[in-house]
């Protein structure tokens, strides 16, 4: 008896849901959770077809790496006006903090890599480093020159690495340093901070 091929849309349904297991998986529990069988059972369907459709579990994962929409969420870069560096800087780190507190995949990402040094926890970091990457560059087009004599990479390192650790502190523990990352008011706070520091780094000329 000759088994016919799966029709492409179930195969695309299939491998969707597959890959939307995953990410529930690591956004709920962690990379400790990841498994071929933890990941059929969630997604309802036989742990063979992980195989067949991703040669495994890494190949699912590098599926996901490749969705950069996981990592910043709707924004497009053009959802940024063009303008001088220090506004156009700001408006992105601000949507940057925004992706990021919605995402709670980024956010266990993030976590895990700062404790683990993984294959599986490698691969998504550096996808995620390299969406960011392309999505600061695109930005960065509609931005004009920044300040002359200002270290602009080091300043936007900085920036990002504390907007990582204020959103992963909202969950953690809910505050930092007298802010209560449980008020609404407190992340409109952080966002009017990012844009003064911005401006005042890189003057408008």
């Amino acid at each position: 008896m000759v088994t016919k091929p799966p029709k492409t849309r179930d195969a695309e349904a299939t491998a969707k849901a597959i890959a939307d297991a995953a990410l529930a998986l690591i956004a709920e529990k962690g990379f400790a959770a990841l498994g071929v069988n933890a990941v059929a059972a969630r997604a309802g369907v036989d742990k063979v077809l992980i195989y067949r459709y991703f040669d495994g579990l890494d190949g699912v994962l590098s599926a996901l790496a490749g969705r950069r929409e996981l990592w910043l969420g709707p924004t497009e870069p053009t959802d940024v006006a063009p303008g001088p560096y220090g506004p156009v800087m700001a408006a992105f780190l601000q949507r940057y903090l925004r992706a990021l507190r919605a995402n709670p995949l980024v956010l266990r990402v993030i976590a895990w890599e700062l404790i683990e040094n993984s294959e599986r926890v490698k691969l998504l970091s550096e996808a995620r480093a390299k969406a960011i990457r392309q999505w600061f560059a695109e930005v960065r087009k509609q931005a004009g020159q920044p300040a002359t004599g200002v270290d602009a990479p080091a300043i936007n390192a900085l920036l990002i690495a504390g907007v990582h650790h204020l959103a992963l502190r909202e969950v953690s523990a809910g505050d930092f340093s007298g802010l209560d990352l449980t008020r609404a008011e407190t992340w409109q706070r952080v966002e009017q901070s990012i844009e003064a520091l911005m401006n005042a780094v890189h003057p408008e000329t």
